[in-house]
């Protein structure tokens, strides 16, 4: 008699190439189900006296209540570089993907955990990408890392053509609610006022280095949202058909989400998707109560 034994084998160890992302990365649950990454957690400190891990199991309403209530403000702590090691020990390659280096310690975290583990396993492949963006921006080059993988394509292939990735993406943002900012002291107290005062909603983006740059000043929510489709459409109005991906990531405003993505869909004529999602406890921390996130990519 033959007896024939199936294995059930973890699908990321069978495909290869393993994605381990920091929790600025606002995955779905279906998302995280199709794509199975290892999460390292940031983690969210409000007043200095409490500690929220960004695992995904983050109440987001309760956690902008206590911003709202917060005296100084929040901020974030990045991951630790044992996080990200833990499972880069347990595949052969592995990339990784972090919030800009220039917002967060994460980047750094992940490249000394590489480094240690590379010293235990010489022989594995690990490659760190600086998403030199976030929340959206960061979920866009999961999204494409992801796809080559399943393509089939090499380790050194996928390095190549994810960093080109990182320089053409581009990701916006508006903030409503400006709040946490001046707590924080991230934006002063007079020009928090100010842009109190006069209803102003600022058009926010990246600078191409992972900065954040201001793009433009508009007041009102619903013209500053018109005033995002509108550049949007400028940007990609030279785009071949279905050759354009947005994703854009909300805080908490499903309906405001559902509109953009409808405008951005009649005005995007090379549009092939629009992958909506929440944003994580991190990205919410920045994005605040009603704040959009969009990243633009054009193959």
């Amino acid at each position: 008699m033959c007896f024939i034994i199936v294995l059930k084998h973890d699908w990321r160890i069978i495909m290869g190439i393993h994605l381990i992302v920091d929790s600025c990365c606002d995955l779905s649950p279906e998302l995280i189900e199709r794509i199975n990454p290892s999460i390292a957690p940031l983690k969210v400190l409000i007043d200095n006296d409490t500690e929220i891990t960004d695992d995904g199991t983050v109440d987001i309403q309760n956690l902008l209540k206590k911003m709202s209530l917060s005296r100084n403000g929040s901020r974030s702590a990045c991951p630790s570089a044992e996080d990200f090691a833990k499972p880069m020990r347990e595949h052969d390659q592995c990339f990784v993907v972090t919030i800009s280096g220039k917002l967060s310690g994460s980047y750094n975290a992940a490249c000394l955990a590489a480094e240690m583990v590379k010293e235990e396993f010489p022989d594995k492949k690990i490659h760190v990408f600086d998403s030199k963006s976030a929340s959206a921006g960061e979920l866009q080059l999961t999204l494409f890392l992801h796809e080559k993988i399943t393509e089939g394509l090499s380790f050194e292939e996928i390095v190549d053509l994810g960093e080109a990735f990182v320089k053409k993406m581009r990701t916006m943002f508006i903030v409503e609610d400006l709040g946490n900012l001046i707590k924080s002291g991230r934006l002063s107290k007079v020009s928090g006022l100010v842009a109190s005062v006069l209803s102003i909603c600022p058009i926010m983006g990246e600078n191409g280095q992972g900065e954040i740059k201001l793009i433009e000043k508009v007041r009102g929510i619903q013209n500053s949202l018109k005033k995002l489709v509108d550049i949007v459409g400028e940007q990609t109005k030279d785009a071949a058909e279905n050759s354009i991906r947005i994703v854009l990531s909300h805080c908490n405003c499903s309906e405001r989400a559902a509109w953009l993505s409808e405008r951005l869909r009649e005005r995007c004529k090379g549009l092939r998707e629009v992958i909506t999602v929440q944003t994580s406890a991190l990205s919410t921390l920045y994005a605040n109560r009603g704040g959009v996130v969009i990243s633009i990519m054009q193959s």
